[in-house]
């Protein structure tokens, strides 16, 4: 096979890849309480995992979810290597969302609906200079 049906392949498997991520997270945001963290802004999305990290609730193994994804996020080894147009990042999304549907899942239902609360309702910190802080600074 020439250097042009490799192409053409790798082309179809990145198309064939997005779609099936696009259609996962769209299958995901119509279920609950994967719905309401997707929902939610970045930093309300940080705030759970920090919650969720201090709470005593939350087993220790689901704990360790985060660490080992941001650990690997930093790591310069992946899966798929990030110099690889976007195929490196895709793995990377991939992962995070399927650590992200391991901590729902494997966190006790009540728990994550009350930490999603929490977290949709945390304070935003104050603004310097006197400026006002909004729920629309998040991102």
């Amino acid at each position: 096979m020439s250097w042009v049906y490799w192409l053409i392949l790798l082309v179809g498997l990145i198309i064939l890849f997005s779609l099936l991520l696009f259609l996962w997270i769209r299958w995901l945001a119509q279920r609950e309480p994967y719905g309401s963290f997707i929902r939610l802004r970045t930093r309300r999305k940080l705030t759970f995992f920090r919650l969720a990290l201090g709470d005593k609730r939350v087993p220790s193994y689901v704990k360790a979810i985060p660490v080992v994804l941001v650990v690997y996020l930093a790591i310069p080894f992946d899966i798929i290597p990030d110099f690889i147009p976007v195929l490196g990042y895709l793995d990377d999304v991939a992962l995070a969302l399927l650590a992200l549907v391991l901590i729902i899942k494997l966190t006790p239902r009540a728990v994550v609906e009350e930490l999603l609360a929490q977290a949709q309702v945390a304070d935003v910190p104050s603004a310097k200079a006197g400026t006002i802080a909004s729920d629309d600074d998040d991102d």
